[in-house]
């Protein structure tokens, strides 16, 4: 009885709280007050209507991801003021590295007074001027119609702001590592039975020591002086806890290898770093490859691998690949993401696709397969 109790008062305080709360109140009055003043003329509108606060799941990484893909797609997003949605600008991290750039805010979609696209997560009616409308699902599934798309994940929006994107870099230019990983491997947190009972997958820490016993690791000490070095090395593995590199070098990091050990996230298979390594050219390795809305190709434009066995066999073949094969994986990688990931395609093909009524499933990467 008390947990229903409190899960009824935290229900309570997040409806109550966009209107009581000072920075929700502020938030929500200077969005509403831009009104449609910052678009383009010809720009073609799209109406994100929102009213599920379920759209600001994982930190407002959907939001942004989706909103950040329409401007570079070459839209115009224009919100409508449900202040369940709208106020959170005020306290989000991820949403409010949108406040930057140019949009727009409406009552409701009645008032745009010319042709638009819609993106709703409401049901119901919806009116005559809108062409391509998108329904938003929150829904844990995959797909199962035409007319039904997954959303992909995204190179991480604090990484999206500090660089630009496409990145440039030459396909045939050797790299002075074979195999990198960078990232957070703390104990407990990268070690999750979820991975294991859920998805079948080896976890992050499970995967390095694997890495770690076919290949003799080297740990820089300092980020900034192992990105300014020529030094080749077999095996790079950079651990955020003691060796941080930051978020605009990220992907700098990443282009210095040939490989990149694709390891889950925390709970689930798929984490950002996979679309950042296809962002670098940099093949990933990795048990995963079909959790894509577009999924990877096993010795086409990843390497793929089934258990811990399989893994081992898999590095080897990777340190022992010569120059051209690599180019070779290296030139699919870098056309998979210019055709599926790069900024804009998304956008694009949601709201040019033949359908004139798209499903957008938000949560089908986390559905086990």
């Amino acid at each position: 009885m008390s947990l229903r109790l409190g899960k009824s008062l935290e229900t309570a305080v997040r409806k109550l709280r966009p209107h009581l709360v000072p920075a929700y109140r502020r938030a929500f009055s200077k969005l509403v007050a831009r009104g449609l003043r910052e678009r383009r003329e010809g720009e073609r509108i799209v109406c994100c209507d929102f009213s599920d606060p379920a759209i600001d799941a994982v930190g407002g990484r959907y939001y942004f991801s989706l909103v950040r893909d329409l401007i570079d797609g070459g839209f115009f997003p224009v919100f409508t003021a449900s202040r369940a949605t709208l106020s959170t600008f005020g306290t989000s991290r991820m949403k409010s590295l949108l406040l930057k750039e140019r949009l727009g805010v409406i009552g409701s979609p009645g008032e745009l007074t010319e042709p638009f696209d819609l993106i709703t997560d409401r049901a119901g009616a919806i009116t005559a001027k809108a062409g391509h409308v998108v329904r938003v699902s929150y829904e844990q599934r995959l797909c199962r119609a035409e007319n039904e798309l997954a959303f992909p994940f995204f190179v991480h929006p604090q990484i999206t702001t500090k660089v630009k994107l496409p990145l440039v870099y030459q396909v045939d230019e050797a790299r002075p590592v074979r195999l990198f990983f960078g990232g957070n491997t703390e104990e407990g947190k990268y070690d999750q039975d979820v991975l294991r009972d859920v998805y079948q997958v080896l976890t992050r820490r499970e995967m390095l020591d694997v890495a770690t016993a076919v290949a003799q690791p080297f740990y820089p000490l300092e980020s900034a002086s192992w990105l300014a070095s020529p030094e080749t090395h077999d095996f790079v593995l950079c651990e955020t806890q003691h060796c941080k590199i930051p978020q605009e070098r990220w992907l700098e990091a990443l282009g210095k290898a040939d490989f990149f050990l694709a390891c889950p996230g925390v709970g689930m298979p798929l984490c950002h770093n996979l679309i950042e390594s296809l962002a670098a050219g940099t093949i990933p390795i990795l048990q995963y490859a079909n959790y894509l809305p577009e999924p990877l190709e096993d010795g086409v434009n990843c390497l793929t691998f089934t258990d811990s066995d399989s893994l081992r066999k898999t590095i080897r073949f990777a340190l022992a690949m010569t120059q051209d094969s690599i180019r070779s994986m290296r030139l699919n990688v870098c056309n998979h993401y210019h055709e599926f990931l790069a900024p804009g395609c998304f956008a694009n093909r949601l709201l040019n696709g033949p359908s004139q009524e798209t499903n957008l499933l938000l949560n089908s990467y986390r559905v086990p397969r």
